[in-house]
C-alpha cells in the first residue's frame, strides 16, 4: 500500500474525521462517504477507466450527496424552527392574553411558525439560541402561579439569563 497516495490519505484523514466527527460534520460525512463510494464504484465497474475519472466521478457524488445532506439538515432546521415558533407563539398568547379572538389564536401559530422558520434557516446557531431560551423561559414562566405581567416579566427575565447562558458557551467562554 503506497502511504502517499492521495486516495489512501483522503480515506485515512477521511474515516478519522468520520470515526470522531461525523455528528459534527455531517454534511461532511455524507459528501466523504459519497465520494469513497463514487470512487470504489467506478474503479470496480469500470477497471478500465483512468484513476482521474474515479476521482472526478467520486468527487461528484461526493458534492452531490454532501448537497443533498445540507439541504436535507435545513428542511429539518426549517421545521424544528416553525414548531418552536408555533409553540413559542401560543406560549406567548396564553401569558400575554392579547385577544380573545378565535380567528387571531388560529393565526398566532402559524405566523409565530413562519417567522421561527425563518430565522432558524438564516441563522441557525444563533436562531436556535434565542428559539430554545425564549421557549425554555415561555415553559418555566407558565409554571410560576402569578399573574400574566409578572410571568411576562419573568419570561423576559429568564430568556435574557438563557440567552447570556448559551452565548458564552457558543463563543467558547466558559460560564462560571
Amino acid at each position: 500500500m503506497d502511504y502517499l497516495d492521495p486516495i489512501f490519505l483522503v480515506s485515512l484523514i477521511g474515516g478519522m474525521a468520520i470515526l470522531f466527527f461525523g455528528r459534527k460534520l455531517f454534511w461532511v460525512y455524507v459528501g466523504l462517504l459519497g465520494f469513497l463510494v463514487g470512487f470504489e464504484l467506478i474503479r470496480e465497474y469500470f477497471p478500465q477507466q483512468p484513476q482521474w475519472f474515479a476521482l472526478v466521478a467520486g468527487l461528484a457524488l461526493g458534492v452531490i450527496l454532501a448537497m443533498l445532506a445540507m439541504a436535507m439538515q435545513y428542511i429539518a432546521i426549517g421545521l424544528a424552527g416553525f414548531l418552536g415558533g408555533a409553540y413559542l407563539s401560543v406560549q406567548i398568547l396564553t401569558i400575554l392574553p392579547i385577544a380573545d379572538s378565535t380567528q387571531l389564536q388560529n393565526w398566532v401559530p402559524l405566523i409565530g411558525g413562519a417567522l421561527g422558520a425563518l430565522l432558524c434557516m438564516v441563522v441557525f446557531e444563533p436562531a436556535l439560541i434565542v428559539l430554545s431560551s425564549l421557549l425554555g423561559a415561555a415553559v418555566l414562566a407558565q409554571l410560576a402561579p402569578i399573574d400574566s405581567t409578572l410571568q411576562a416579566i419573568l419570561m423576559l427575565l429568564l430568556a435574557l439569563a438563557g440567552m447570556g447562558y448559551q452565548f458564552k458557551e457558543y463563543r467558547g467562554v466558559q460560564a462560571p
